[in-house]
């Protein structure tokens, strides 16, 4: 199984210097030797913790090399779902010297895992680290001689989804064009069928994420390529109608999504029911992911019913207890049986997240240690400072020579040297200094991001098994609105986890420091009303929300980025609810005494400007500056992590405008967004 991969990447290879081989010209000519023949043999036993034990026993024995021990082990872990165990490994790669590489085999083995270790860093979201390690590996084969890494099909379709989830939508689409042609010369070349099913899963992927980043239209060109691949492989002279099954559940599948999100609902239908008469749709795994389409659909009952096989899912596939999986699996379990009417079914799903969360923060927390050593290269960095130490102290050595020669000629020119010395070694100390600093402020941001996390998670688990706790109870009888009441508090908390992870993903978005593109036609009050709506100001009875702006406002457009200035005012308005506590009142009527949140919009020639003011609690002018920052809580006991105005900020930043604090007003706080007034050209 192992080599049939193994080949499966040869045929994507078009190194100048080696020719493609077909399977059976795999010998010792090009590093095919004993020790892979056993890997092999042991591989498809799907044993895999004895393939491990074969590895481990070969590499002492001396008869495998470096490249195909990484390579070897990664795939085997991979295939444990042991995805961070590879990772590890993969780092491993920087160490090998691409030109030492002497066979075939050995040159395969590592195109193939550095393959792999962009693939799963883009899984993990770390888009910025796959496109930096993809540019490395096409970089080092380049000095090799081999010139075509990123050119690969699938290779191309990782960068470009890269591509498109940092915002770079139009690089996106040329590397989804250079993957297509990547396709083209795979199957000029090659013609197996699974040559096409390959193909055909790159091109589907390609579907997957302009649907999951909201560009429908983007993806139906790409369905339409699926479609001719299947056609060329349903006619196939050695037709493989496994390969064809799952072809056809991939494209019905991704029909169906796209026709549903273009509200197509007759054709979202019918493709469903193309992708349920396949035997892939039948298995496990399938049943569990097609609950994507059932929900969109609205079909709650059948993804409720299709959920109560998940249990076994999670077990046939080694899936731990951790926030990850809570979230692409248990939410979405308890949001189709409340909305199937299946109330205990919902509960129950709430008391396994609440049991489980500990142990699944326990082990967020080492998967993070496990992350931060990798991705940053602890032992990297010491080995640089190591080298900048050992090359300051060559320099003070070749300073005191020369000093003495000059001492020896002209004692000006020594003092002189000295001198620039001297400076030369201050500026390189302070340096050090700051970058310690620096070191320890990320390490005390990383504490303080887990502890307001920890915290913030912790409190709506807290809410969801105290119900789950009552409403276990034998001996507690839950009336009919008490039971409601706790219905919606369910509800809530659970919408409340699934925005604090909406605001860790919109903080990492914001720290990549992009510039968003603005190409929206919009209306200042629009934007405002979108955020009124956004941020639920209007469901606080404590507050009395006031709209200021002249009519020309109303009239006006300009050009930017709608989704980020509608998020960045909404949260604003978040804000000022959360911090303008209700009033005390005794013989006034409640209108009277109601908190009062205004927004004003002022229009001129050159910025429109966005004032969210209200009668709360206040910030102090010193702290100005500070409420901006990651994790900042000038209230340690509020509810929040800290994040929402820093985002706020870098969204408003990426578009070309700013928020800042009027520290002149004293009522409350009074936020002002101001945007550049574009137009269209």
């Amino acid at each position: 199984m192992i080599v049939l991969i193994l080949m499966t990447a040869s045929s994507c290879s078009n190194h100048h210097s080696f020719s493609v081989l077909d399977n059976e010209d795999y010998n010792e000519a090009n590093g095919f030797n004993r020790a892979d023949s056993i890997i092999s043999d042991v591989g498809d036993t799907r044993d895999h913790q004895r393939t491990l034990h074969v590895i481990d026993s070969l590499e002492q024995a001396g008869e495998l090399s470096l490249v195909k021990i990484i390579f070897y082990r990664t795939i085997t872990y991979n295939l444990l779902g042991q995805y961070r165990t590879s990772l590890r490994l993969y780092s491993q790669l920087a160490t090998i010297d691409v030109k030492s590489l002497t066979t075939q085999v050995d040159f395969e083995s590592y195109i193939y895992a550095y393959n792999n270790y962009v693939r799963v860093l883009c899984d993990m979201r770390r888009y910025d680290r796959a496109l930096r390690e993809a540019n490395n590996a096409d970089r080092k084969l380049k000095a090799a001689g081999y010139d075509g890494f990123t050119d690969h099909h699938d290779i191309a379709q990782i960068i470009g989804e890269c591509q498109l989830y940092l915002g770079q939508k139009d690089l996106a689409a040329k590397s989804f064009q250079k993957s297509l042609k990547g396709v083209h010369t795979r199957l000029t070349k090659h013609h197996a069928p699974l040559d096409y099913r390959e193909c055909q899963k790159t091109m589907n992927a390609i579907v997957k994420v302009y649907l999951q980043t909201g560009l429908y239209n983007e993806a139906t060109p790409w369905i339409q390529v699926q479609d001719s691949l299947y056609d060329a492989a349903n006619v196939h002279p050695q037709r493989d109608s496994v390969f064809i099954d799952e072809m056809k559940a991939d494209i019905n599948y991704s029909k169906a999504l796209l026709a549903r999100a273009l509200g197509h609902n007759d054709d979202a239908e019918r493709a469903f029911a193309a992708y349920q008469t396949t035997h892939l749709a039948k298995q496990l795994g399938s049943i569990i992911n097609s609950n994507e389409y059932l929900m969109k659909a609205h079909r709650y009952e059948e993804a409720a019913r299709n959920y109560q096989l998940l249990d076994k899912f999670l077990l046939d596939a080694g899936y731990k207890a951790d926030f990850e999986n809570f979230g692409r699996y248990m939410i979405p379990k308890y949001r189709s049986n409340i909305l199937a009417g299946h109330r205990d079914s919902a509960l129950y799903v709430a008391t396994v997240v609440a049991e489980y969360f500990d142990t699944a923060l326990v082990r967020q927390r080492r998967i993070d240690a496990d992350l931060l050593t990798t991705f940053y290269d602890t032992e990297g960095k010491e080995r640089q400072i190591a080298e900048q130490r050992a090359e300051l102290s060559q320099q003070r050595l070749l300073t005191v020579a020369i000093l003495l020669i000059v001492f020896i000629i002209f004692f000006l020119v020594y003092t002189l040297q000295r001198r620039r010395a001297f400076k030369k070694l201050d500026a390189t100390n302070r340096q050090l200094i700051l970058a310690n600093e620096r070191a320890e402020e990320s390490s005390r941001l990383k504490t303080k991001f887990i502890q307001q996390i920890s915290h913030e998670v912790r409190t709506p688990l807290n809410v969801l098994s105290g119900f789950s706790q009552i409403l276990a109870a034998p001996d507690i009888k839950v009336h009919s609105d008490e039971l409601k009441n706790i219905s919606e508090k369910i509800m809530e908390n659970s919408e409340r986890i699934t925005q604090l992870i909406d605001k860790m993903l919109d903080l990492n978005q914001a720290n990549s420091n992009m510039e968003i593109e603005c190409n929206d036609t919009v209306c200042p009050a629009d934007i405002a009303r979108q955020a009124i709506n956004s941020s639920g100001i209007l469901q606080a009875e404590h507050l009395k929300l006031l709209l200021q702006w002249i009519p020309q406002v109303e009239t006006s457009v300009f050009v930017t980025n709608q989704k980020s200035a509608v998020k960045a005012l909404a949260m604003l308005l978040d804000n000022a609810a959360k911090f303008t506590h209700p009033r005390m009142f005794k013989n006034d009527s409640v209108s009277n005494n109601k908190q009062r949140v205004t927004i004003s919009i002022s229009v001129t020639q050159d910025h429109v400007a966005f004032a969210v003011e209200d009668t709360g609690i206040g910030i102090p002018p010193e702290e100005a500056e500070n409420i901006f920052n990651e994790f900042v809580k000038l209230d340690e006991y509020s509810d929040g992590a800290g994040i929402g105005l820093s985002i706020a900020r870098s969204l408003i930043r990426q578009i070309g405008g700013d928020i800042n604090l009027d520290t002149y007003y004293t009522p409350g706080a009074r936020f002002v967004i101001t945007l550049p007034r574009r137009t269209r050209k």
